[in-house]
């Protein structure tokens, strides 16, 4: 078989959807020696494979053009059998003989349309449903999205599954990192501080004398816009001595930040999966987690999830997960660690070539 896959996404920093097409693509061209890849893109300034390019500009319209009409010139042309949209798109028009996949990652635009503006809700509102539409498989990271998309779009059953994510094995290594700080701190992983709820995590710090002996880092690609207002929070709350807000950091810093964190609070509002919960577990991080969406799937102890409108309920959980014995601490990571140990690329990667074909 040839497969095409639109891998335009991949362009962008490496985390979330980017970091999904990488590991998954990196498994998959591992293991699959009979189908031939071709991966179609806006430039090659990053590549996976065999890339196919139409040289547009990175902005919603140059994506919507792609995504949705001139990566099919591109499906003919390499006379692909089966074409996988990554990340919620497929062409609006089916080429025939070819089977189409899309990949939906969550339904946070829908889920939660306060934290998006109007123009993103309806270009990705249209996206989705016809992709739906046109798709002969819908692939979805959990069981959660997997109810999401039967809630919100009228789509048979058989054609929904879920294909669980791998972990990175690069977190499965146990070669000790050495720390980054020598205070004793916690840490959050966020993108979107809003809707990972962070700023409901320093509001329970602030009030807590228990949760302020420690530092709390937050990592990850923020954006200019969300550094200000959390910045501006951290202030109002008097939290500058003890929140370090780090950015995007290398795999080798954040392995280290798992390794050596007291644990990972991951109170996200919604989720389609949640890389950080399985690289924590991984490295012997003990995790607390929202009790929503798919993190319920991602974290098999219930005792350390969370409401997570629930600041009480949340500081509580911090502050007992603080003061853990060292015992405790050993049972608890082990355990995880053991379950992070289920979710392999491998896996994935098998499961998405059967889909390809058909099966």
């Amino acid at each position: 078989m040839r497969i095409g896959v639109n891998s335009r996404i991949y362009q962008n920093s490496e985390s979330g959807i980017p970091y999904y097409v990488k590991l998954l693509y990196s498994s998959i061209l591992k293991i699959d020696r009979i189908n031939d890849y071709t991966f179609f893109q806006t430039s090659k300034a990053k590549m996976l494979g065999n890339t196919r390019t139409v040289n547009l500009p990175e902005n919603l319209l140059g994506n919507f053009l792609f995504d949705s009409l001139l990566v099919n010139s591109l499906v003919k042309r390499e006379r692909i059998d089966a074409f996988h949209g990554t990340s919620c798109s497929l062409p609006v028009a089916r080429i025939k003989g070819v089977r189409y996949v899309v990949t939906i990652h969550d339904l946070a635009f829908l889920t939660y349309p306060e934290f998006y503006s109007k123009i993103y809700r309806t270009y990705f509102w249209f996206v989705v449903k016809y992709s739906l539409q046109n798709a002969d498989m819908v692939v979805c990271d959990s069981e959660s999205t997997r109810k999401d998309v039967l809630n919100y779009f009228r789509i048979p059953e058989s054609r929904v599954k879920t294909v669980y994510l791998g972990v990175n094995e690069a977190f499965l290594q146990n070669e000790k990192k050495t720390p980054l700080l020598k205070e004793r701190y916690f840490l959050s992983i966020t993108t979107h501080p809003k809707r990972k709820n962070i700023l409901r995590v320093l509001e329970a710090m602030a009030a807590s004398n228990v949760l302020r002996e420690l530092q709390y880092i937050i990592a990850g690609l923020i954006s200019k816009e969300h550094l200000t207002e959390l910045t501006e929070i951290i202030s109002q709350l008097n939290l500058q001595d003890n929140v370090i807000v780090r950015g995007y950091v290398s795999e080798d810093e954040l392995i280290s930040l798992y390794q050596n964190a007291e644990f990972l609070v991951y109170p996200s509002l919604y989720e389609g999966f949640g890389f950080p919960i399985l690289e924590a577990m991984a490295s012997f991080c003990p995790v607390i987690t929202s009790d929503t969406s798919s993190l319920v799937e991602l974290n098999p102890q219930a005792d350390w999830r969370v409401n997570p409108e629930n600041i009480e309920e949340m500081t509580f959980k911090m502050e007992k997960m603080a003061v853990l014995s060292k015992d405790e601490r050993a049972a608890l990571t082990t355990k995880n660690r053991k379950f992070a140990e289920g979710f392999r690329w491998h896996k994935t990667a098998t499961d998405m070539i059967d889909i390809f074909k058909g099966n």
